[in-house]
């Protein structure tokens, strides 16, 4: 007779709250980084029919789960850059101020 594997214990969703408020890393560093994505999730056609506050919450919810650093904030918004060129100036100089 073989040994049964237990099975894996699905993870209650956390809510944005829980999350912000078990962030390991620095919070305030998040803070803009959510507010980059925000503004890059709501370039995006996908999520045209989302609130703001809808994409507010997408965006927070990316960060704080890891989904989402600065790394690729700011290859998303490279991309971008051609739309908006000081997209990308505004998102490295949040990035300095983060990590100071």
């Amino acid at each position: 007779m073989t040994k049964k594997e237990p099975k894996p214990q699905p993870q209650a969703v956390k809510s944005v709250e829980e999350m912000v408020l078990d962030y390991k890393l620095d919070k305030y560093a998040a803070i803009p980084l959510a507010a980059l994505w925000a503004k890059e999730l709501h370039r995006r056609e996908e999520n045209r029919h989302m609130t703001a506050m809808e994409v507010l919450e997408k965006a927070l919810h990316d960060v704080m789960s890891g989904e989402v650093d600065w790394k690729s904030v700011r290859k998303s918004l490279t991309a971008s850059a051609a739309a908006e060129p000081g997209i990308l100036e505004a998102a490295e100089g949040a990035a300095k101020k983060s990590k100071s």
